[in-house]
């Protein structure tokens, strides 16, 4: 056994489909396992597998020697995945360790995307993530995490939150906001929450995490980097911003507050830098920018965007990012206008390249019928996070149904000099991908 990992563009996988031969497009960071012996392909090729597929992959010359284009380093990968309308990410580091940004509103999305990638259908697979991170507690980032902490195949090592609680009875507008402008209703750990009237969602949401068993703290900018467990990434913790009793500012209003402090960070690997945004609006940006050193603590050449291309963004935070290549994470249903024309004419002001790559997980989604290995379920998951997933039979039906979401998947790799960027398109397993970009081309 021979783990190893693409290291062109993009370069194809041939394998054997009811006696005849068919292909998938591997791109950069792509894991194969190589394997000794003749593949059915011939000496040009190395024997190989793919996501449980036995096949084949093409050998090139190498200074008189032929062999695959693969490499033994796996590359940073980022996932964003179509949630519809909210956000998630997905990250895995060099090193191996799990990062999970948030999970959307629906109650399958997040999960049947963690099902078909570590095939959580079969007997034995497990998946740990090592880092899960809430930017803030809005149903549209937190409630698609609740049957994942739930899924009896899934371990949560560490959640991560901004501090701020959902409250029923207008607990925040009454305690939490002061005469001096300020909130003051923030908790680090579960039991800060005993006894307090907790909205559903948010309560839902806790007592996941409590019987999950993760660790459950809250970060701000004052905690300064988070050690991920991989010393080829830094996690920079940006926002939110503290004051110095201990207390976030009142921004406006309750749902301007809660976005404005998202829990928001910097992640560099070796000179490629990203900045995940959770639901930053102008506020947020301008109290951001006040900071000391605000523009190089941002600067980034991969860009989460906010607020799933809301009107409210603040262009010099934009400009302060200077990507190369920005997400925005929206959908269709409900129906919020997002992403704005004009949020997507700010970030492309704001690009540091002529060719500033913007991708929306909406604009790339496409559902299909997908029945390479079997039907797509029909049946409804229903609703209840303890049931959803209790059975194989539900797992294999989760991994089914996520193939049909694959197209929304918006996939960037790097090796700390490089960025890859693409997405699956519907014709045949194609990609819509892009040369790398070499980030010291673009300071």
């Amino acid at each position: 056994m021979a783990i190893r990992f693409s290291t062109r563009k993009t370069q194809r996988f041939y394998y054997r489909k009811d006696g005849k031969e068919s292909s998938y497009v591997l791109i950069y960071g792509d894991e194969v396992d190589l394997k000794t012996g003749t593949s059915f392909k011939g000496a040009n090729f190395s024997r190989a597998i793919y996501r449980g597929r036995d096949g084949a992959i093409k050998k090139y010359e190498f200074g008189g020697t032929k062999r695959p284009d693969v490499g033994k380093v796996r590359s940073l990968e980022m996932y964003f995945l179509d949630v519809g309308q909210g956000d998630a990410a997905f990250i895995v580091t060099p090193g191996g360790k799990k990062i999970l940004i948030d999970g959307g509103i629906r109650l399958t999305a997040t999960v049947d995307f963690l099902i078909w990638k570590y095939r959580l259908d079969q007997t034995g697979n497990q998946l740990t993530i090592d880092h899960l991170i809430l930017s803030h507690a809005d149903a549209d980032h937190v409630k698609g995490l609740i049957p994942l902490l739930k899924h009896p195949r899934v371990t949560v090592s560490h959640v991560w939150h901004n501090g701020i609680g959902l409250f029923d009875s207008g607990f925040n507008q009454k305690i939490g906001r002061r005469a001096n402008g300020k909130l003051q209703t923030l908790h680090s750990s579960l039991a800060d929450l005993a006894g307090l009237d907790l909205t559903a969602t948010f309560r839902d949401w806790t007592q996941a995490v409590a019987t999950q068993g993760a660790s459950y703290q809250a970060l701000s900018r004052a905690d300064g980097v988070l050690d991920v467990g991989d010393p080829a990434v830094r996690l920079e913790i940006v926002s939110p911003i503290k004051n110095s009793d201990g207390t976030l500012d009142w921004l406006k209003d309750k749902a301007h507050t809660i976005n404005g402090h998202s829990l928001t960070f910097r992640l560099v690997h070796d000179h490629v830098r990203v900045m995940f945004s959770g639901d930053m609006n102008v506020e947020g940006g301008e109290l951001l920018m006040s900071q000391p050193g605000a523009a190089m603590d941002l600067d980034s050449h991969v860009f989460k965007s906010p607020h799933h291309g809301s009107h409210e963004f603040y262009q010099p935070y934009f400009n302060a990012v200077r990507p190369l290549v920005s997400v925005v994470s929206s959908g269709d249903s409900p129906d919020h206008g997002h992403p704005r024309a004009a949020f997507l004419g700010a970030l492309g002001r704001a690009g540091r390249a002529e060719q500033h790559l913007v991708f929306s997980t909406e604009i790339a989604a496409t559902f299909v019928d997908v029945d390479d290995d079997g039907p797509t379920p029909q049946v409804d998951p229903g609703t209840d996070p303890d049931l959803m997933f209790a059975t194989a039979q539900q797992n294999t039906d989760a991994r089914r149904r996520f193939k049909r979401a694959l197209p929304g998947i918006i996939n960037v790799r790097s090796n700390g000099r490089e960025i890859y960027a693409a997405r699956r398109v519907q014709a045949g397993y194609q990609w819509e991908s892009y040369p790398p970009v070499e980030v010291s081309d673009f300071p």
